[in-house]
């Protein structure tokens, strides 16, 4: 019983933790857990948790920082735990109303993929990605505007790497993409991308087929991506995609 106390213990903690580091994007430490979720445990208590986290490698320690940051062990458990828990299937007001302008504001399959990528964007904050074969074919992106507002990519050379792997990887990407377009989700933490200019970043997928068409979505962003709203945004798109290009294409 101590033991499954103590191990329910580092998953909350762990799961405030990088919850609390994708809102705040710097080093989360003991005291400010305690001062913001009034948790029931002492900050030494708390201290040592964390100390017990890094070791199994799921935190890191930045400099002399009191604070730790999820590694990517850290962040692949916590999204491991949020699909367990069914976090991704809670409605979301705003991705609703969007949905509905999108559904009834295209008519041509060209109109609708550029809306479909744009409302990606806007509601995600990241860079949104398709990739798509059969009687259309290509890969397109948009949003690069909004990653620079993200803290991580104020480091130049990461910048310069994202936009390599954006303008001279695209049909190595679209292969990636391509396959998942069976896949109702795809999550790629890291290196797990296989591309090291984008080894920083996570990159979520998901696609569908039709008779003639197979497509395939994308999110592109920091590895500290706000997973819960970024694959709720993906799944909405994707599902009203499939939806609208079956009017347009049968």
């Amino acid at each position: 019983m101590r033991y499954v106390d103590s191990k329910k213990r580092e998953d909350d903690i762990l799961d405030l933790l990088v919850t609390s580091y994708i809102k705040e994007s710097h080093p989360i430490s003991s005291s400010y857990l305690c001062d913001n979720y009034h948790l029931p445990y002492s900050s030494a208590t708390i201290r040592n948790v964390m100390e017990s986290l890094e070791k199994k490698g799921f935190l890191s320690h930045i400099h002399t920082s009191s604070g730790r940051i999820p590694t990517k062990l850290g962040f692949k458990y916590y999204v491991e735990h949020l699909i367990e828990k069914g976090e991704f299937l809670k409605e979301d007001e705003e991705t609703v109303e969007e949905l509905v302008e999108f559904d009834t504001y295209n008519t041509t399959i060209e109109d609708v993929f550029n809306k479909a990528l744009d409302i990606l964007s806007n509601i995600s904050g990241y860079i949104s990605l398709m990739g798509m074969w059969g009687f259309k074919e290509g890969f397109f992106f948009k949003g690069t505007r909004f990653i620079l507002n993200q803290p991580e990519f104020e480091d130049i050379n990461k910048l310069k790497n994202l936009f390599y792997a954006l303008e001279v990887k695209i049909e190595e990407i679209q292969d990636l993409l391509f396959k998942y377009v069976d896949e109702e989700l795809g999550i790629l933490i890291g290196d797990e991308s296989g591309f090291e200019e984008i080894s920083e970043c996570s990159l979520l997928v998901s696609g569908f087929k039709k008779e003639r068409l197979a497509l395939a979505l994308g999110l592109l962003g920091p590895m500290r991506m706000d997973y819960i709203r970024s694959i709720h945004s993906l799944y909405f798109i994707r599902h009203s995609l499939e939806n609208i290009i079956e009017k347009l294409i049968l």
